[in-house]
Order: C-alpha cells, then sequence, then structure tokens
C-alpha cells in the first residue's frame, strides 16, 4: 500500500498507518455551496502528538479561490516535517465538512495521492477551538457493502476505499445521522492562538 509519510499531516494524514485514507470522487457539499469557513483563519496550535510528543502549528490561508490552505509546522523537527493542503469547506445542516488534497510545495497538487479528496468532519467549539474527525475505514466499508453509499476499492491501490457516490447522493448521506456517525477517528483539537 502507499502510505504518506509525516508526523503532523493534517488528516493524519493521518492516523493513517499504512493505507491511505477513503477519498470521494466528489468534494462533500456540492448541493449547499462550498465556500471557505472563515472562522479557520489565522494560526492554530494543537497538543503534542501521542507518538513523537510534538506541538504542531497550523496556519489556515484563504484563497482567492474559494479553498483555504493549511501549513502545518511542527515545533521541532525537520524540513520535511512540514506539510501543505488545500481544502474547500461546506455546511450540511449543523455539520462542518473539509475537502482535502495535499500539496507539493505552496501551490502544486501532490501527484502521490489519489484523485479525489480526503473527506474530514470538523467542529468548532466557540471560536477559539476546533477539532478534526476522519472517517472510519471499516465502517465505511460495512456502509459500503450495505449499499448505503456507493463506493469500493480505490483505482489508486486496491486496498484503499473510494466513495464513488455522485454529489446529491454524497451530500444527502452526510447530511445524516448515519453518514456522520462513520467520522469515528478523532484526529486533532486545535486551540487559536493568533
Amino acid at each position: 500500500m502507499k502510505s504518506i509519510r509525516s508526523s503532523l499531516a493534517i488528516l493524519a494524514l493521518l492516523a493513517l498507518a499504512a493505507c491511505y485514507p477513503p477519498t470521494t470522487d466528489h468534494p462533500i457539499g456540492t448541493s449547499a455551496g462550498l465556500k471557505p469557513d472563515p472562522m479557520f483563519e489565522g494560526t492554530w496550535k494543537a497538543g503534542p502528538d501521542p507518538d513523537e510528543h510534538k506541538i504542531g502549528y497550523y496556519h489556515f490561508l484563504p484563497g482567492s479561490d474559494g479553498t483555504i490552505t493549511a501549513l502545518l509546522v511542527p515545533d521541532k523537527g525537520a524540513p520535511t516535517d512540514v506539510v501543505v493542503v488545500r481544502f474547500t469547506t461546506a455546511q450540511l445542516g449543523k455539520w462542518g465538512f473539509m475537502n482535502v488534497r495535499l500539496l507539493d510545495g505552496m501551490t502544486t497538487e501532490s501527484k502521490d495521492q489519489p484523485s479525489g479528496s480526503i473527506p474530514v468532519l470538523y467542529h468548532f467549539d466557540g471560536a477559539n477551538t476546533l477539532s478534526f474527525s476522519m472517517l472510519d475505514e471499516d465502517h465505511l466499508k460495512e456502509a459500503i457493502n450495505a449499499h448505503r453509499i456507493a463506493g469500493g476499492p480505490s483505482p489508486y491501490d486496491k486496498n484503499d476505499i473510494a466513495i464513488t457516490a455522485d454529489g446529491p447522493a454524497l451530500d444527502k448521506f452526510f447530511q445524516s445521522a448515519a453518514g456522520v456517525a462513520l467520522f469515528t477517528k478523532p484526529f486533532a483539537v486545535l486551540h487559536k492562538i493568533n
């Protein structure tokens, strides 16, 4: 399996062990409209990660194209530990979703990733606390096998999962309690510092 190596990778990239996180062929939120959430803007701090005990700083920069670029920097380590991602956001009911892509540098998408995007559930607890959760692969496989959402093995790697539902079906599913319940992997809790 292909892996992405990084201690801070937003979105584990993430608690991934050896697998790429599940992806969607279409972004979540196209029916509601993809709009950058202004609550992200600024610099945030994550507590020490349990494996390497590094503190992470996340700096979110809104783009003129409706995306947000995030620069993830550990408090110690090597330049290769810095991760850059770009994402869109959408609000479906009370739930916030990010559609994440990895970057090489500040503007070019990484070639070592599947098409589509990594879905991430996010929640603001007031103006100064932000939490992320990832999809649980086992629960997602169960939902796909039960035909609650369309998907299957990723063309990128047969051991990874891709959700292939079209935009409206994807949004309908992730507006439901059953869809949101698949985001059972807490990734990070951030606190705003600027």
